[in-house]
């Protein structure tokens, strides 16, 4: 294999022992043959490292990175690699058959230039699933991208699954690696230097990644500690200082009290602190009407009356405490 047009494919693994082998059948079916498979495996407990040593094929290379975290996992990876593009993917997710091929041929003819693709979400299998593709365009102001993506019309935002992309590794040099300080939105602040890193987004339509959703099990995008929260802070300040030199455009003020609301709901009300402060950054950009859906009936008939506040206040005591969700059923 030549590093010519080679996509080095980057997978971090930590207990994927259930789904590892479906997601390197769905690598190991590309059309696009010209891969290397580099998996990182992060301390697993459930003899992942001991199957995947037992795999014989020249394109997959397994290496240990014991309890650093998936960022440091990728990062190691990136280090490895050779190829000229990067393809990251998780443990637990999967590529339609010809998603690499479709975004090569889109980006060898470009010069920094990044691609993505519609992403599935799933739980057990694809056939049951749903397609995320509202913010895909084609652009090449890269920054038109993101300011939609976060919220530019100030309702609606959305997220882009990190193997969605298909990435030069010229753009990813340019942006710098993965932050390994972040537990949460360490995707959404990387590949947010990297789109800024770029001259284009190229949308390759009719090829998926698929992102698989686990019921009843907490996940990093889930987390809602202090220490969650104070990550998605610090990753919103980056997206926020990267986008700066638009500031002064009315996407970017909305975009930002999009966002900062988010955090401001999801702390409130058990770190009042983080939650002011966001709610005060999200007001200085001209603030947000945006309001989830909070709960059921009685939650959101007092987040109608009330406000959300309220409702917040009210559904938190209602998860701690199993009389008052009882009788509230």
């Amino acid at each position: 294999m030549t590093k010519k047009n080679k996509v080095s494919i980057i997978i971090p693994c930590y207990n994927g022992l259930p789904y590892i082998k479906e997601t390197l059948d769905s690598v190991l079916a590309q059309t696009y043959q010209n891969l290397e498979i580099i998996i990182i495996d992060d301390g697993s407990t459930d003899g992942s490292l001991t199957y995947l040593n037992t795999i014989s094929d020249s394109k997959i290379i397994v290496k240990s990175n014991k309890g650093k975290g998936a960022c440091a996992a990728r990062n190691y990876g990136i280090r490895l690699s050779t190829g000229e593009y990067i393809q990251f993917l998780d443990a637990d997710d999967l590529l339609s058959p010809n998603k690499i091929e479709e975004q090569v041929r889109l980006l060898n003819t470009q010069i920094d230039a990044i691609s993505v693709c519609s992403t599935v979400h799933f739980y057990d299998t694809i056939e049951n699933c749903n397609i995320d593709e509202e913010f895909f365009i084609n652009t090449s102001k890269p920054e038109d991208f993101l300011l939609e993506l976060y919220g530019a019309d100030g309702k609606r935002h959305g997220m882009v699954s990190q193997h969605a992309w298909l990435t030069p590794r010229t753009v990813i040099e340019k942006a710098g690696f993965w932050n390994e300080s972040l537990i949460k939105d360490q995707d959404g602040e990387f590949f947010c230097r990297v789109v800024m890193s770029s001259k284009k987004v190229c949308y390759a339509p009719s090829v998926y990644s698929y992102y698989r959703k686990h019921l009843n099990h907490n996940t990093v995008s889930s987390g809602k500690t202090v220490k969650h929260l104070e990550s998605q802070l610090r990753a919103l300040k980056s997206k926020e200082s990267v986008l700066s030199p638009f500031k002064e455009r009315k996407d970017y003020k909305r975009a930002m009290a999009l966002q900062y609301k988010f955090i401001a709901i999801d702390a409130y009300p058990q770190y009042a602190t983080i939650s002011k402060e966001t709610l005060k950054m999200s007001n200085l950009y001209g603030g947000s009407n945006y309001v989830p859906v909070l709960g059921g009936k009685v939650i959101e008939a007092i987040k109608n009356i009330f406000g959300w506040k309220a409702a917040k206040k009210l559904s938190f005591v209602v998860h701690n405490n199993k009389i008052i969700a009882k009788l509230l059923r």
